[in-house]
């Protein structure tokens, strides 16, 4: 029986041979999958299930079920984070020139 909090391994793609946790069943053939791989919705198929089972609620965050596994024992590894926006960017090159100009 496939339920939340189930420690699995990719099998198959990218990201096979890491440890993954069933965040969210979706139907009888997609979970959604979280842990040291992307949040995503994977085939079963893809996966090859443990017997342990961490306490992850239905729909818990990344930083919960990587919380949920350095706790129970499982390797975490951290993914860099996203890159700033151009937007953001640009922003700051505004403020640090007028900074600059004041001076």
């Amino acid at each position: 029986m496939i339920k939340e909090g189930i420690i699995c391994y990719k099998i198959a793609g990218r990201e096979a041979g890491k440890l993954a946790v069933i965040v969210e069943v979706v139907d009888d053939t997609f979970v959604l999958i979280d842990g040291n791989v992307k949040r995503r919705k994977c085939n079963i198929k893809h996966l090859e299930m443990t017997n342990n089972v961490i306490g992850v609620k239905k729909g818990a965050s990344t930083a919960e079920v990587h919380k949920q596994m350095s706790s129970s024992g499982f390797k975490v590894i951290e993914r860099k984070p996203k890159k700033e926006k151009k937007e953001e960017v640009k922003e700051d090159k505004k403020e640090t020139k007028k900074k600059t100009k004041k001076k």
